[in-house]
């Protein structure tokens, strides 16, 4: 009787500690995914933040994001790959980068909780041939951490790009969008 009573204690300890391993890993990846999803929300409010500044330029002269347009790149680049692309410099996503444009954090109700601590999203606009403007967004998450390069070492990191053409329509004349 006791060497059974042995071999069934063993059995539920061990399905006990493979409940135990199981409720964690599904922890750590429910945990990932809220992270991922506070990076890449805080990288969309920056992309939209920066168009908004790009149409406030080509529209009204920068007259609602003043201080965002001041901080736009002035050199036009052909292509968005081109080695002197500001986006592709790790300087011009630094703290004080003259280029790089904060954009105010606008999350939804859901993952508010999740971002408290994080950076503030940002992005690079710089123009391009033919009246275009590449915009660069990153977002990142509350435990990013970078090294001494800017290469991210841990945490969530999310990188959105859009060319915007301000001599295409957006709206028709009936007010509705093209």
């Amino acid at each position: 009787m006791l060497p059974v009573a042995l071999v069934l204690l063993i059995i539920v300890t061990i399905a006990g500690l493979q409940s135990a391993r199981r409720a964690t890993t599904h922890d750590v990846i429910a945990h990932n995914l809220r992270v991922n999803e506070v990076a890449q929300q805080s990288a969309e409010s920056a992309l939209r933040h920066c168009e908004a500044v790009v149409i406030d330029l080509v529209d009204n002269a920068g007259a609602a994001y003043p201080a965002e347009v001041a901080r736009l790149g002035t050199a036009v680049i052909a292509d968005p790959e081109v080695v002197t692309a500001l986006w592709l410099q790790p300087a011009s996503w630094a703290v004080g980068s003259v280029n790089r444009i904060l954009a105010p954090m606008n999350f939804n109700a859901a993952v508010r909780a999740d971002s408290q601590g994080i950076p503030p999203p940002q992005c690079i606009a710089e123009p391009l041939t033919n009246n275009r403007y590449l915009i660069t967004a990153r977002g990142l998450s509350a435990d990013a951490t970078f090294d001494t390069n800017g290469r991210l070492l841990s945490g969530a990191e999310v990188w959105l790009q859009s060319v915007l053409s301000p001599q295409t329509p957006v709206q028709s004349t009936e007010g509705g969008n093209a």
